[in-house]
């Protein structure tokens, strides 16, 4: 395999569920190698989350492929020890504890900077390491909720979160962002640097549209929680075909909505003053709705996709997620692949998504818990004797 951009870069990872450890599985696709430092006997609260087979947690797997994972207890003067022999070789070290948890074990940036001076130290929690909601409990959907994406979800009636842990996954990505920063910043002055990542803060940035048209525009809370349909024009949302299914239309400008009439056979809308322009469309948007659906009952979902496409007009399935694994795109771009997992065969995982020349990311399984403790504490000079006294301490 050609040279990856960290090949030789020493990650330690102070993770547990999605936010920290998503971080360093970015990295990891890049030739990172990240230590996942797991409690002995207990190991990250993900793998505790279902569906679980054999001894894998799936949610487990999908956010820690490509990684080591060691178990140590950080409570223990011996485990602290064994951490900052690891942190003196290390170049970057993530944690997602609760803020004051690292400090309270005596592994934090300060500690760790008198080791290793120019360590790159990533913090991400929920609201920041400062603050007044600092020490409030944050999962992804209090998270959604604080930074108001359950108030734009769903409908007038029932707002609802995402179903996905967007805001922990927002965080990880701007995390690695930040990492590489930081890694640049020490390759031109020799210096570390600390970083706070808050998932409130990542998720507030991405209610930029929201913002605008609820502070600048002055559209009320209700008028921009509209399900699946969209404030800023229409028709641009899914509509149910003969066959059940939905055909998601985006009518963007005055051409495609020109273009859109005349595929699917409705040209006298073009006449009808009601629709003539978006700002039309949108004031009389329940009229219109009424009609396009009666006329998509004409035809199966795929069909109209062929239809509209043929005719420049964007639109795309509803897919489920048994049609997005089996979608010929998410083949031919190997966005999820198999690995073999012991006991369990071919598993399937997600790959990196971005493709780069002159290297292929790698996908390998995710690690079992404690699995290269040994591995690594004989890189560190660790005799098999040493090894095993710290084993029946329970400092691994």
């Amino acid at each position: 395999m050609a040279f990856q951009p960290f090949n030789n870069l020493l990650i330690l990872e102070l993770g547990q569920a999605v936010a920290g450890p998503y971080i360093g599985t970015l990295l990891a696709d890049l030739g990172a190698e990240v230590i996942h430092i797991e409690r002995p006997g207990v190991g990250d609260l993900a793998r505790h989350w279902i569906p679980i087979r054999a001894d894998l947690s799936f949610y487990f797997g999908v956010v820690n492929r490509n990684k080591k994972s060691m178990t140590l207890d950080l409570k223990q003067e011996k485990g602290r020890e064994i951490f900052f022999r690891l942190a003196e070789k290390a170049d970057v070290i993530i944690e997602n504890f609760v803020p004051g948890v690292v400090k309270k074990l005596g592994v934090d940036y300060e500690a760790v900077k008198k080791v290793k001076p120019d360590i790159i130290y990533c913090h991400v929690s929920g609201f920041g390491q400062d603050g007044p909601y600092r020490d409030r409990p944050a999962f992804d959907q209090l998270i959604q909720g604080e930074a108001g994406i359950i108030s734009y979800t769903g409908t007038r009636e029932t707002p609802c979160k995402i179903n996905v842990p967007i805001t922990d996954l927002l965080a990880s990505m701007y995390g690695a962002y930040a990492v590489l920063a930081a890694l640049l910043r020490r390759e031109k002055t020799g210096e570390g640097m600390e970083i706070d990542i808050s998932l409130f803060d990542c998720a507030v940035t991405m209610m930029l549209n929201l913002m605008n048209m609820a502070i600048v525009e002055g559209m009320k809370d209700e008028e921009l929680r509209m399900g699946t349909k969209y404030f800023l024009a229409t028709p641009y949302e899914p509509y149910p075909a003969g066959d059940g299914k939905l055909v998601n239309v985006v009518v963007a400008t005055e051409w495609h909505w020109k273009e859109f009439c005349k595929a699917v056979g409705l040209e006298e809308l073009l006449d009808d003053p009601r629709f003539a322009t978006n700002q039309q469309r949108l004031k009389h948007r329940e009229q219109l709705e009424r009609i396009i659906i009666e006329k998509f009952r004409e035809k199966p979902r795929d069909d109209w996709i062929e239809i509209l496409l043929k005719a420049g007009v964007p639109c795309g399935a509803v897919n489920t997620i048994r049609e997005v694994i089996e979608h010929p795109q998410t083949k031919h771009r190997k966005t999820v692949v198999e690995v073999d997992y012991p006991e369990l065969g071919k598993i399937k995982l997600f790959n990196n998504p971005v493709k780069f020349s002159g290297f292929e990311v790698e996908v390998r399984r995710p690690p079992k818990l404690g699995e290269h403790t040994e591995e690594i504490l004989e890189k560190l000079g660790y005799d098999k004797k040493e090894i095993e006294s710290l084993r029946e301490g329970g400092v691994i």
